[in-house]
């Protein structure tokens, strides 16, 4: 399995989670959600450098050819 191939599953994993929490958000605690928020956007950035990384990849490649 390549490196890009890796970072998409990886990206699509957090996405997964991500939408599972805001789905549960409501049920949560008022005093547990600023934790869990927290943990969201933590998520949120991982997922934006993964991003990145898949478009740093993607020009990679195109140079190399």
């Amino acid at each position: 399995m390549d490196a890009r191939m890796k970072i998409e599953q990886e990206i699509e994993r957090k996405r997964k989670i991500i939408e599972d929490c805001e789905k549960i958000m409501e049920q949560i605690p008022a005093h547990l959600r600023p934790s869990q928020e927290f943990a969201l956007n933590i998520y949120k950035k991982e997922i934006e450098a993964l991003e990145q990384e898949l478009m740093n990849l993607g020009n990679e490649n195109v140079i190399k050819k």
